[in-house]
């Protein structure tokens, strides 16, 4: 009964280091024998070399040592759940959710394995094979091999959890950098747009538009029951734990979302006539983003509409409105309000209406540059020059609105309607009307 290093002498002259542990006969009441391979073999003639490897060889045996004494069914166990087959294990972690990237990683993962590895056959090489494996595939992109790698980590320390693999050696590689993404997002305008365009699901367009004016995750919509949604002080709220990061959340839901709510109450009746405790009762992610796609480009959109264009869509328009941005990251539940600046990119209306507040010359003014201030350019600098500002007439107030206002508009991306004025915040607006509803807030 104990934990010994075997060596055991190969063909052609090296001396592989295995290690036996023994724990008497499983007629008697033991639990019998194993054998790990350390991976670990040397020439004997090459010395110092091979008193290397057996140092090392000692070192795994003195681990398995220290778990022999402290619970050895748990050792033999664990033995049992590391000769299974991790790409099994994987298959089976997903079956729930079958989300399209943890089905790409499975594809990727048999592509680069052949189908089957043993959980005792993982270590840091192996993963550091597969990330070279994922960075040398052109058929995608840094950032999804990044995705892909992060989701095999996450996916291996369950594993290590579990008991079927010995040491958590996933924090020893470094993770892959994702590249700077565009995230796309929609105006107040373009959500209209989409919501006037027709749409082949209308529960999906519902969800879609309720996570425009909520910042919630699909995965979080997808779970969301009438249950999550309560009042206080006449306040409506969803309470709900994210898929995602395991934190409860309290979010306060804005009056569109509240309507867009009744309208699925309406759709209840088609979509679960046997009942169902779910708010949104929709279908597989594969077809929701199909239904997403042929809807954007009804709407007009340029680019393929996805889900989460809703949360970007949700985070622009609070920072457009003025919020602050500790109040945006407590809506959207991020964890570290640095993932909440990112957003901060997305959104230059604000500084571009405060640039157009700066003054301009009078149209009656000479514009003249004093030859001193161009002294220091080069030849080819000198020979561009801005084109002109058209300011408004001097002491003509309704003209300088006029022109603010349509500033503003475009700054904001919104659109005219039928009868020509913009619609911002739910209200429709002339520019003179637009310029000055702006300043008030301001």
């Amino acid at each position: 009964m104990g934990v010994k290093i075997r060596e055991r002498k190969l063909a052609g002259g090296e001396v592989a280091f295995y290690i036996d542990v023994y724990h008497g006969d499983p007629k008697q009441g033991g639990l019998g024998r194993f054998s790990v391979k350390t991976g670990l073999q040397e020439y004997p003639k090459n010395r110092k070399a091979f008193n290397t490897a057996k140092a090392e060889a000692e070192d795994l045996r003195r681990g398995y040592e220290k778990d022999f004494q402290a619970d050895p069914v748990a050792l033999f166990e664990r033995k049992a759940k590391s000769a299974g087959d991790f790409i099994e294990y994987f298959r089976t972690s997903i079956e729930k959710n079958s989300y399209p990237h943890e089905l790409n990683t499975l594809k990727k993962l048999i592509s680069f394995s052949g189908g089957v590895v043993p959980f005792d056959k993982l270590n840091t090489a192996w993963l550091e094979r597969f990330k070279a494996f994922l960075l040398k595939d052109e058929a995608i992109s840094k950032n999804t091999a990044s995705l892909y790698f992060g989701f095999l980590r996450k996916t291996m320390r369950q594993a290590w959890k579990a008991g079927f693999i010995k040491d958590d050696f996933t924090g020893k590689v470094d993770s892959i950098g994702g590249g700077d993404v565009q995230r796309h997002f929609l105006s107040f305008g373009d959500v209209e747009a989409l919501r006037n365009a027709p749409c082949k699901n209308e529960m999906v367009k519902q969800a879609f538009l309720f996570g425009c004016f909520v910042g919630a995750r699909l995965s979080d919509i997808e779970r969301l029951t009438w249950d999550n949604i309560f009042v206080v002080n006449g306040a409506p709220f969803i309470r709900f734990q994210q898929k995602k990061t395991g934190q409860y959340e309290e979010c306060p839901i804005p009056p569109q979302a509240v309507n867009i709510l009744m309208e699925v109450k309406k759709l209840h009746p088609e979509f679960a006539p046997d009942g169902d405790d779910r708010v949104f009762i929709l279908l597989n992610r594969s077809a929701i983003n199909k239904i997403l796609h042929l809807w954007g480009y009804r709407s007009g959109l340029t680019w393929d509409l996805h889900f989460h264009a809703s949360r970007h869509t949700m985070a622009t328009m609070m920072l457009s409105s003025g919020s602050d941005i500790y109040t945006v990251s407590k809506q959207l539940g991020h964890r570290d309000i640095s993932t909440t600046q990112k957003y901060c990119r997305l959104v230059d209306t604000k500084r571009v209406a405060e640039v157009n507040r700066l003054p301009v010359f009078s149209t009656h003014e000479p514009q003249t540059v004093a030859l001193s201030s161009l002294s220091i350019v080069s030849t080819q600098e000198q020979t561009i020059h801005p084109e002109p500002v058209i300011a408004p007439k001097a002491g003509s107030i309704a003209a300088a609105l006029e022109a603010e206002g349509e500033a503003i508009a475009r700054a904001l991306r919104l659109k005219k309607n039928p009868a020509g004025r913009y619609i911002f915040d739910g209200r429709e607006y002339s520019a003179k009307e637009l310029a000055i509803a702006v300043s008030r807030d301001e």
